[in-house]
């Protein structure tokens, strides 16, 4: 297995780790913003010890940028890839309070912009689309909306892509730094 493949698996596997001690703590809503904080470093992490391990494995010969820019993002795709698919697996079979509290937030959020018939009738007359409904067919209606936004797809599909712009913009500038700064290629 390639360098850049152990690293990024081995930072993965640190990070759902740290996730399921926190699940099993009980903190898993409390700690989901320290999550994403720490899933972000460990991409990070993952980038750059991909590409210091394989440089340093080739016995920090020169190279070319964009081969050492491919070693750096192979480690954050691997990186991404195996949470993403956690992800999925976490939210759709270990935990869903998560999914279930941002669906509860914006149901709160929509009764209290909408918290009676008379506030639903203003709505009526700006939008032709709430015309002929009912106040209880709106409300029905934005709740199968935000069931169906906050799915455990969804949630994989926003970490990929999230995760893939971060992997492309820090093998960039880590690449950068590590040949620029570390390196003095």
């Amino acid at each position: 297995m390639k360098t850049s493949v152990k690293a990024a698996f081995g930072l993965s596997l640190i990070w759902i780790i740290i996730n399921l001690i926190f699940f099993l703590a009980g903190y898993s809503k409390e700690a989901f913003g320290i999550g994403i904080l720490l899933n972000i470093f460990c991409l990070l992490c993952s980038i750059a010890l991909a590409l210091f391990m394989t440089k340093r494995e080739k016995n920090f010969e020169k190279s070319f940028f964009l081969d050492d820019f491919k070693v750096a993002l192979q480690g954050g795709i691997i990186y991404a890839l195996t949470i993403s698919a956690f992800l999925y697996i976490y939210h759709e079979y270990i935990d869903s309070s998560i999914k279930d509290a941002l669906i509860e937030n914006q149901m709160t959020a929509l009764h209290k912009t909408y918290p009676d018939k008379e506030s639903y009738a203003q709505l009526q007359e700006l939008d032709v689309q709430w015309k002929n409904k009912t106040f209880d067919d709106f409300i029905e209606n934005q709740e199968d909306q935000f069931a169906s936004i906050y799915t455990s797809f969804s949630v994989f599909a926003f970490h990929l892509a999230g995760l893939f712009i971060f992997s492309m913009f820090f093998s960039f500038f880590t690449t950068l730094i590590v040949r620029k700064v570390i390196l003095r290629q």
